[in-house]
């Protein structure tokens, strides 16, 4: 349309040109014409008459087509695109899945009822999946005091990857913004699941729950690269974990131990991020880190809890450096198998006790002075380094001062590992990697 409208503006521009020239005895265009009118004797008259006449003429038709554009302009405005003036975006929003159908309704409601005491900001939005173990769900756009409901979802599966991914891309539509950030709260076990519907599991009879390869199925689909993903919810802090995330998160938060009932602060988070909108991915995956320690600190029964931020940009360096330690042990594992065992056991572990952490680990093997294998010391430094490259923060309980912030799946006899088998060869990062032969080889006990 825009196109009509510059033509339109051109034709004016041209037309008041030519009626200015013979306005003002510029002369004729045509020099041959004005040639034959002088040489008959009467140039000089027939040039004033035909150019009073040309004159007018101009004029008539320049007061047409002005007139014609002062009709047609404000209709080509109003049809002009969007695009020409995008509207400004909020700063932050941040969604919540909140999967209380389950064990932890009560602290589902009492979480957001926090962050219903803060609601969303001018610049901040607050856009929540609540599904219940008495109720249906809803998608809440979070307000100060109440909440206003954006939609009823009736009964859904929120161990449903299509679930999370619907609810990914409604809460976008409904508060686009500059930057994402998404908490999956409910259960977790780290690599094995997250996100249990005990109404689901009820009607179908299975466990229903997102897995690794659902996770990333579930991120893939709703389509939004997020600056920060956080976990409220246990063990989750795991490289098997954050290897789902690859492209679909700048920075992760998440525990290595379980975390309590009570979750996050919601209530302090919500706070510290409207009160500075601007922040980065960075600057938030650090505050919830903050805010989640400070909380825990300030009640006396809290002893035994982590929490950490993880750059996803160190995740090829650590995907890397633990498949060249599986590698190395694999190939040492006849000549150090003792050692790797006594290294393990001196390692941190956490509810599942499977669950090791990585660096101190690692740490053991690099200074394990019984272990003379410069490929597997090679590989334990790469490890440390990965690790430190990629946590940016953390924080634990005096219980758990030595966790460096990411566990792995680290099970040291034949009996614990059989179990969890078939459940992990599932798991992309431990095939990717290596990490599953490793283990079943170290497990074997031969």
């Amino acid at each position: 349309m825009l196109k009509y409208m510059f033509w339109a503006i051109s034709n004016i521009m041209r037309i008041s040109t030519d009626a200015k020239g013979l306005i003002l005895g510029q002369g004729f265009r045509d020099q041959r014409l004005e040639g034959i009118l002088r040489a008959s004797g009467t140039g000089r008259l027939m040039r004033v008459v035909f150019e009073r006449e040309m004159g007018e003429k101009y004029l008539r038709k320049l007061t047409t087509t002005i007139a014609a554009v002062l009709v047609i302009l404000p209709i080509l405005l109003l049809s002009a695109p969007a695009s020409a003036a995008p509207p400004a975006r909020d700063k932050w929003t941040v969604m919540v899945y909140l999967d209380a159908d389950n064990s932890l309704e009560m602290f589902g409601e009492m979480n957001l009822q926090m962050l219903e005491s803060v609601g969303s900001s001018r610049d901040v939005n607050f856009v929540v999946l609540i599904d219940t173990y008495s109720g249906p769900a809803s998608l809440l756009y979070v307000k100060k005091g109440i909440s206003d409901v954006i939609a009823d979802w009736g009964e859904v599966n929120m161990g449903d990857p299509a679930t999370m991914s619907a609810f990914i891309k409604d809460a976008k539509k409904a508060a686009p913004a500059e930057k994402y950030c998404f908490i999956s709260w409910d259960h977790g076990a780290g690599w094995r699941g997250l996100n249990w519907d005990d109404s689901s599991e009820e009607q179908t009879g299975t466990p229903q729950f997102i897995d690794m390869n659902e996770l990333r199925q579930a991120v893939v689909d709703g389509g939004v690269a997020f600056d920060v993903f956080a976990f409220d919810q246990c063990l989750m802090a795991q490289p098997e974990v954050a290897y789902e995330m690859t492209g679909y998160a700048k920075y992760l938060v998440f525990s290595e131990e379980t975390i309590y009932g009570q979750g996050f602060p919601y209530d302090m988070i919500a706070a510290d991020l409207e009160a500075n909108s601007i922040m980065s991915g960075l600057e938030l995956s650090k505050l919830i880190v903050q805010d989640f320690g400070k909380y825990y600190d300030s009640f006396a029964w809290a002893n035994d809890w982590t929490i950490s931020a993880y750059d996803m940009t160190a995740i090829g360096s650590l995907t890397a450096s633990v498949k060249h330690l599986a590698c190395a042990q694999l190939n040492a594992l006849s000549t150090y198998r003792s050692q790797f065992k006594n290294d393990l056991s001196n390692t941190p572990g956490y509810y599942y006790p499977y669950y090791s952490d990585l660096k101190v680990y690692a740490t053991n093997v690099y200074n394990d002075k019984a272990i003379g294998d410069k490929d597997v010391k090679l590989a334990a430094g790469e490890v440390i380094s990965a690790v430190n490259a990629g946590v940016v923060t953390t924080m634990n309980s005096k219980h758990n001062h030595d966790s460096t912030g990411l566990s792995i799946y680290f099970p040291s006899y034949r009996s614990s590992y059989l179990g969890l088998k078939p459940a992990y060869e599932q798991v992309p990062f431990a095939i990717d990697t290596g990490w599953l032969v490793w283990l079943q080889a170290f497990c074997s006990n031969k």
